[in-house]
């Protein structure tokens, strides 16, 4: 694996592209900045030489926290990407591997990841930071690994094909109006709300999102409780809510797993099968 050289960088000498991946959190740079004034920086920041001056990969929050800190010189590891898109493809990377990524933005970096997959440009770099061996593998919908690149992803930053499957798929089907206007919102962090936004069209996204993050239905703080007023006027009891995500989940079970289910509580479920005459 190859190896980043470590410099200690003058901070004026670091531009921020406009264009980023992740959106930046003000209340999490200063929150950084007091853990990084009591313990150091244990991980430095990432950035490529663009001229006589260098530009920020990853680590935005870090770099605005030495700022904060009025520090002059902040730790940087130096890239060897020779291009934007290269640069890109290292800061989605190293954002997947880091545990406090929200939704929204999970589901965002592996769009772009399949992306460049799929375009032949991220597997050298996944080859490099994985050791991944030059193996490829097939796109077809029906291959056990749905696309290409979902078996070496997962391996790295520890989600299962099913999983990056699921995140991409909410990606797209938001609309681009529906992405913006979910940054920096509760929604963002929960994926099964993502997903449920996701799965209606996009005039309709626009109405559910109105109702939660609107003032005028304050009692409307999910996806569910929009739809249910949206359809028949009327808000969910707590016990509706309950049932149908749980319901839901059930319904999305495989076959494997609902039997273990069914195991553990089948006395329950037998008794249950009694009340109602079916045994």
């Amino acid at each position: 694996m190859n190896s980043f050289p470590i410099l200690d960088l003058s901070i004026r000498d670091i531009d921020v592209p406009a264009d980023r991946a992740r959106d930046y959190d003000d209340a999490g740079a200063q929150m950084l900045a007091g853990i990084i004034a009591a313990q150091g920086l244990h991980h430095p920041i990432r950035v490529r030489r663009t001229g006589g001056r260098y530009s920020l990969i990853s680590g935005l929050m870090r770099l605005r926290a030495f700022e904060l800190l009025q520090r002059e010189t902040i730790p940087a590891s130096l890239s060897e990407a020779d291009s934007d898109e290269a640069a890109r493809l290292e800061e989605v990377m190293e954002n997947l591997g880091r545990s406090e990524l929200i939704a929204l933005d999970r589901c965002h970096h592996l769009y772009e990841l399949k992306q460049a997959w799929e375009a032949g440009k991220a597997r050298p770099l996944i080859e490099v930071l994985i050791n991944d061996g030059g193996k490829t593998f097939s796109t077809s919908d029906n291959h056990p690994e749905v696309f290409g690149f979902a078996r070496s992803v997962a391996e790295k930053v520890g989600l299962t094909k099913q999983a990056i499957n699921m995140a991409v798929k909410i990606w797209v089907d938001l609309s681009s109006a529906s992405r913006l206007r979910l940054v920096g919102t509760k929604l963002a962090t929960k994926q099964t709300e993502l997903k449920a936004l996701s799965e209606e069209p996009a005039p309709r996204q626009a109405k559910i999102l109105d109702l939660i993050l609107g003032d005028a239905r304050p009692d409307i703080e999910n996806v569910a409780a929009a739809l249910a007023y949206l359809e028949n006027g009327i808000q969910p009891t707590a016990l509706e809510r309950k049932f149908r995500a749980l319901s839901d989940g059930i319904k999305a079970l495989p076959d494997e797993s609902l039997d273990l289910l069914l195991v553990e509580n089948e006395a329950r479920v037998i008794a249950s099968l009694k009340r109602r005459g079916r045994i």
